[in-house]
Formats: C-alpha cells, sequence, structure tokens
C-alpha cells in the first residue's frame, strides 16, 4: 500500500510539472455591517418575570458582519467562486468555544457568536455549448420573489440553460443529514443501516422573460432518509412554487404561490411494528407585493398567507413547514416581527408562555421566529426621498396566526389552546443616509402593540408592549 501511494504522489509531481502556468482574474466583492440595538421589553413581560418566566430586562448590544466574495476568472467562461463570512458576532462576544451545531454556527448555550472566518461557497462556475454548470457548495433556497428566499449555502450541482426568453434550470442539493452517520461513534462508517441515509432535494424549474417583467415556476422534491437511522422513517415532499413580477410604468408588482404535499413521517415495515403513525403534510402560502413610485414618495403593501398546522389532526400537517423547509429567512417585512437580525440576535418575538407552545409534528415555536409561519399579515408602507441621499419610510402591519397553537400539547396527549390568535400590531418608521454611493447609515425605531396570543393559554399574563430602536452602517464592495 505505501509503495501504491509513493507512485501515485510521484505521477502527480510529473503531472503538475508539466502542466503549463496559468494566471487568473480575481475579482472581489462583499459587504460589512455594524449594527446596534436597543429593545425595551423583548420578553413582553409586564411584570419583569413574576409571571414566571425568566427576568429578561432591555437588552442592548452591537453586532457585526464581514462578507467577501471572491471570483477567480480561470479562462473565459470558467470561474472558481469562494466566499467566507469573518467576525460575525456581538461585539465584545468571546462565547464561541468550536461545540454546538457547526452547521448553523449556533453556540452549544444558544449564542450566535461564530468563530473568526467561515468559509461558506465554493464552487465551480463553467459555460460549455450545452449549458452553464455550477458544482460545490453555493446559494440555494433562493427562487422567485423575496418572501421564499433564504439564500442558504448546500452542496450541489445546477445546470442552467437559456433558450431564448426561457430559462431552463435543474439542480441537486445535498441537504443537511450526514451526522445521523455516526452513530454508534465517530469510526463508524455508515454501512449497513445507514447506507441510504441521504436528505437530498431535486429541482426542475423555468423563468420565461417579457416585456412587462418576468415569470417562472420551479418543482421541488426533497427526500429525506437521514430520519431512518433514527427512527425506522423518511420524509418525501413535493413542493411547487410559481411566481410573476410585472412593471407598469411607475408601478411595480410581484406575487409567489407555494404548494406543498407529501409524507412528514412515513414509516417502514420495521417502524409501523414500533408503533410508528405515518403522517401526510401540506403547506400553502400566497404573497402579494405592491409599490408606486409618485415622484420623490412611493407607497406600497404585502400580504401574506400562511397556513398553519393543527396540532389535534395527528395524521396531518396542515402547514408550518417553512422553517423546517428552510424557507423566507431572507424576507424581513418588520424590525421586529419576523426580523432575522432580532431573532438571531435577540431571540425570538415570543414570552415564557409561548415556549409552551411549541408544535410537536413540525417542531417550529409557538412564538414569531426567523421564518415567517403560521400567519396572515398585511401591511401598508410609505417613503419620501427629499434629496436622492435620504430615504425615509414608516410603515403598519397587522398579523395574525391562521392556526391557535396548544400549551403543553403531545403527539399523544392534551394541552390547552392558546386564547387568542393575534400576532399584534407593528409600527416601523426608519431613514436610510447614503454617505457614499457604497456606504448608507440607516436608523429606526419600531413599536409592537403586542397581541394576546402571547399569553399563551395564560389569561392572566401581564403583556407588555415592546419598542426598539436600531441604527445599522452598511458597506458594500
Amino acid at each position: 500500500m505505501k509503495k501504491f501511494w509513493i507512485v501515485m504522489l510521484a505521477l502527480g509531481l510529473v503531472a503538475g510539472f508539466a502542466m503549463s502556468a496559468s494566471a487568473a482574474d480575481v475579482k472581489f466583492s462583499g459587504s460589512y455591517y455594524v449594527e446596534g440595538m436597543y429593545a425595551d421589553k423583548p420578553s413582553m413581560d409586564g411584570n419583569q418575570g413574576n409571571n414566571g418566566g425568566a427576568v429578561v430586562g432591555p437588552q442592548a448590544f452591537f453586532f457585526q458582519r464581514l462578507r467577501v466574495e471572491t471570483t477567480f476568472k480561470v479562462a473565459e467562461g470558467l470561474n472558481l467562486v469562494t466566499r467566507f463570512d469573518a467576525l460575525e458576532k456581538q461585539w465584545g462576544s468571546t462565547t464561541w468555544m468550536g461545540t454546538g451545531d457547526t452547521y448553523n454556527r449556533v453556540q452549544a448555550g444558544g449564542g450566535n457568536a461564530q468563530e473568526n472566518i467561515e468559509f461558506e461557497r465554493a464552487y465551480v462556475d463553467f459555460t460549455t455549448k450545452i449549458g452553464r454548470f455550477q458544482v460545490g457548495y453555493m446559494n440555494f433556497v433562493s427562487w422567485g420573489t423575496e418572501f421564499h428566499d433564504s439564500n442558504i449555502t448546500r452542496a450541489g450541482i445546477k445546470y442552467i440553460v437559456p433558450v431564448g426568453p426561457l430559462t431552463v434550470i435543474a439542480a441537486y442539493e445535498k441537504a443537511p443529514g450526514a451526522a445521523a452517520l455516526k452513530l454508534g461513534g465517530d469510526n463508524n462508517t455508515g454501512l449497513g443501516t445507514a447506507s441510504d441515509a441521504d436528505n437530498n432535494v431535486y429541482d426542475l424549474g423555468a423563468i420565461y422573460k417579457f416585456g412587462a417583467g418576468e415569470a417562472g415556476v420551479i418543482y421541488q422534491k426533497g427526500i429525506n432518509k437521514a430520519l431512518r437511522v433514527l427512527a425506522s422513517r423518511y420524509s418525501d415532499l413535493n413542493i411547487f412554487i410559481p411566481y410573476a413580477k410585472l412593471k407598469f410604468g411607475p408601478v411595480y408588482f410581484e406575487t409567489e404561490f407555494v404548494g406543498g404535499f407529501g409524507d412528514a413521517r412515513k414509516f417502514d415495515d420495521a417502524g409501523k411494528a414500533a408503533g410508528g403513525q405515518d403522517v401526510s403534510a401540506q403547506q400553502f402560502a400566497l404573497y402579494l407585493h405592491a409599490k408606486a413610485d409618485i415622484g420623490p414618495a412611493y407607497v406600497g403593501g404585502r400580504f401574506v398567507y400562511l397556513g398553519g398546522d393543527d396540532p389535534k389532526t395527528t395524521d396531518k400537517v396542515e402547514g408550518s413547514l417553512f422553517s423546517s423547509l428552510v424557507s423566507n429567512d431572507a424576507f424581513n417585512p418588520c424590525l421586529i416581527m419576523w426580523n432575522t437580525d432580532y431573532t438571531k440576535w435577540m431571540g425570538a418575538v415570543g414570552t415564557s408562555e409561548t415556549l409552551k407552545g411549541a408544535n410537536p409534528f413540525t417542531f417550529t415555536p409557538g412564538g414569531l421566529d426567523t421564518y415567517m409561519e403560521n400567519a396572515w399579515f398585511y401591511q401598508i408602507y410609505a417613503g419620501f426621498k427629499p434629496t436622492p441621499k435620504l430615504d425615509i419610510m414608516a410603515s403598519l402591519a397587522y398579523a395574525y396566526a391562521d392556526k391557535k397553537p396548544y400549551s403543553g400539547w403531545t403527539a399523544g396527549g392534551a394541552g390547552t389552546e392558546f386564547i387568542s390568535d393575534q400576532y399584534g400590531t407593528e409600527v416601523d418608521l426608519t431613514a436610510t443616509y447614503k454617505i457614499y454611493d457604497n456606504l448608507s447609515y440607516m436608523v429606526g425605531g419600531a413599536y409592537h402593540f403586542v397581541g394576546d396570543y402571547f399569553k399563551g393559554s395564560n389569561r392572566n399574563f401581564n403583556l407588555s408592549n415592546n419598542y426598539l430602536l436600531v441604527n445599522k452602517l452598511t458597506l458594500t464592495f
């Protein structure tokens, strides 16, 4: 065996010296931001912990992120693309110790401080006579409008073929699931029962561009067999996502629909013999957004419907699947409700009572987390640009739950239904000034008139409204 590797090394050296040297053009792009937040009552606890929850007072801190993307142009039509994030952490934080969930870079204790440098993407992008290929770790869950987008990184392959105004896209995504192969110790090879423990997503879509805009549709099939290692089960979901973007003079309109069906839990014979029950799944969502420019001013509105799950139907999941599908992490309609910056660094919008309402089938929390779930959402906004560099915007949003969760509900037990479906009303005001074309500074404030949904099933819980002050410096290059 040793001789084999010596021969292979020698052949590699010969091939390396025989290859002609080539130079690559290198282009850099990316962003840097630093953001400060002050939240007055993030726990929305009017008694500051005397309701039975933890004492959580006002929270104030800064956090930042440097993101650098590098494109190496090796030849015409051939590129190597990499991206890394650096110093993504709260200022002064030393909590990251290299343990916990490394996929999401969440510290074991629940903090969100990251390692100093995290390489996220590396893929080769090349164009051939039969189409364009991208292979490696790259951007996925990015389709249509901003509503569905998460822009997460996954390993996979994309194939893109332009045919006149039509672009056809096919892709294979390797979703997380390899950790299940390590059952039995780090030296477990995964052979035997774990040999087919894959979590894969297959995509086929098309985009058609025309004079007034574009329209597209994608079909995704996700098969997660990694669950077999744990409980002799797997999931098999089918998702259709059509969208359209239109512009008529000063009016812009976009819409997106998400329709999903399949099996959330499908047990094999061994799993059924052990008492496993199949659970079907469906998810429907609709997004509408319209905006009109009126000179230096603009007005617009958004509507979102996201079906929620009724935990009483133990053989069916009717919604609340966006977090498990990691969809719409990049959709930030408000400064507090479903805002990624707020929920990532401040925590989910919820109380000690909503924490008891986690869904036992979808595992979504009772509060409002990064992913928008289980909601009817309405928002109007208006802005004014007194100068090309200054943008002042105000918005009013109102939201309520499609289905009320149950406190203490388990898959085979009982629970108490939440007393209200009202998430509440949020008012936002922001002002953004361009210091340079690539450098902007935003200051803003939000006030959340908290709805009784956050009392959970406890009518005596004393709620308190919450307000947020924020400022953010953003550099793009």
